[in-house]
């Protein structure tokens, strides 16, 4: 069985736009995460269990900005 430290992050070079996961007919290893890159081709790896997969798409994609919360409030009254 596989472990999630089989699979260090690319080293920040390869940060990939974002990633999915598949779910194969593999028993062993029924997970497959695609990273989509905007430079070159996907990247893919596959895991025991999903868990594994998302970590590894959150290690090597780009955090989201910071959202604003500016019209997440209540309208005014009257």
């Amino acid at each position: 069985m596989n472990s999630f430290d089989d699979y260090p992050d690319e080293g920040g070079h390869m940060r990939s736009r974002y990633g999915r996961i598949l779910r194969t007919s593999d028993p062993d290893l029924p997970y497959k995460a695609i990273l989509t890159h905007d430079q070159c081709a996907e990247t893919t790896c596959a895991f025991a269990t999903m868990r594994e997969a998302e970590a590894y798409i959150r290690l090597n994609s780009p955090l989201p900005k910071a959202r604003s919360t500016f019209w997440d409030r209540d309208g005014p009254k009257g």
